[in-house]
């Protein structure tokens, strides 16, 4: 009943990658990276309709399941298509998308509109994550990455320059007090990354930053233990 949804696709798309399913993984990443428009992927199909588009992680979790084909597969299997969705993507993000998804410039970081990510609960809104929500700037920093790796062209700064002001950016999470990160940077329309306000709220949603090695060391096992000690039930975070 729940139908094709962006982000429930796309993750469920690295788990086909690695359990040998690649033809289909592809197959998603097609069907997905040729509906990119303007920075933007469909939330949800709902038959050839591809109207809703309320997603800012979508279009992020596309980027990291083909990062991870590549991995697996090679650059080879990464069509002129999927290489044209993600610029587009990336491109879409720093000028603003029409769902109102943008980067702040000045700390390369992404700002979302309520209700666009993971725990998009609507009904009350009981986690609307207006703002700087910790996991788009993980898979965001990656996204920069991998276009620097691809060697895609940028229509600005280097990806590399966005990438390294993005991650020096994510300082502003760290709750050294707490021991783990801010979950968001609370901003509304048109606030600044600066102007934004962190919260105590410990969620699963950091520990991308640790999965994808962007912090390591001390910090990461700090935050790992947290996680572990508050949000850790049995199967599951």
């Amino acid at each position: 009943w729940f139908l094709d949804w962006g982000r429930d696709s796309l993750i469920a798309c690295r788990g086909l990658l690695v359990s040998g399913f690649q033809e289909e993984a592809l197959s998603v990443l097609r069907a997905f990276g040729a509906l990119e428009r303007n920075g933007t992927l469909p939330n949800v199909l709902n038959g050839a309709d591809d109207a809703n588009r309320e997603s800012s992680d979508a279009p992020l979790w596309f980027a990291r399941a083909c990062e991870e084909a590549v991995d697996q597969l090679g650059e080879e299997c990464l069509e002129s298509s999927l290489r044209q969705a993600l610029v587009g993507i990336a491109q879409g993000f720093l000028r603003g998308t029409p769902t109102g998804v943008r980067v702040d410039a000045a700390s390369g970081l992404v700002w979302s509109p309520a209700h666009f990510t993971w725990m998009d609960t609507n009904h009350p809104a009981g986690s609307p994550r207006e703002g700087f929500p910790i996991e788009l700037q993980a898979l965001w920093l990656g996204l920069l990455r991998f276009l620097d790796r691809l060697g895609a062209v940028s229509e600005g700064e280097p990806w590399r320059v966005l990438a390294d002001r993005t991650e020096a950016s994510l300082e502003r999470y760290w709750r050294e007090d707490l021991g783990f990160a801010s979950d968001t940077l609370h901003a509304g329309p048109g606030q600044s990354a600066h102007q934004a306000v962190p919260d105590d709220h410990l969620r699963p949603n950091q520990l991308w930053l640790v999965t994808l090695g962007i912090w390591r060391g001390e910090r990461a096992r700090r935050l790992v233990q947290t996680c572990g000690r508050h949000l850790l039930v049995p199967g599951a975070l």
